[in-house]
């Protein structure tokens, strides 16, 4: 099980990191300067990038597991 978890986790973390740099400057620029540091631009982007992470998460967990990688 805690093999299940490590994977699970480092996947998150991977796609968190890699959707972040892709989308963090542009999402920045679009809600404008002012939203961001005042409004709620940053938990509104930071809580649909974790959504995201977390849905990617487990559709790779899902296909490992449909390929038939062992991860419990």
């Amino acid at each position: 099980m805690i093999k299940f978890w490590l994977i699970a986790i480092f996947i998150f973390i991977v796609s968190t990191y890699i959707l972040s740099k892709l989308t963090l400057k542009s999402n920045r620029e679009e809600a404008g300067e002012r939203i961001w540091r005042f409004g709620n631009g940053r938990s509104v982007y930071w809580r649909i990038l974790t959504l995201c992470s977390f849905g990617i998460t487990v559709v790779i967990m899902l296909i490992m597991h449909w390929i038939g990688i062992p991860i419990l």
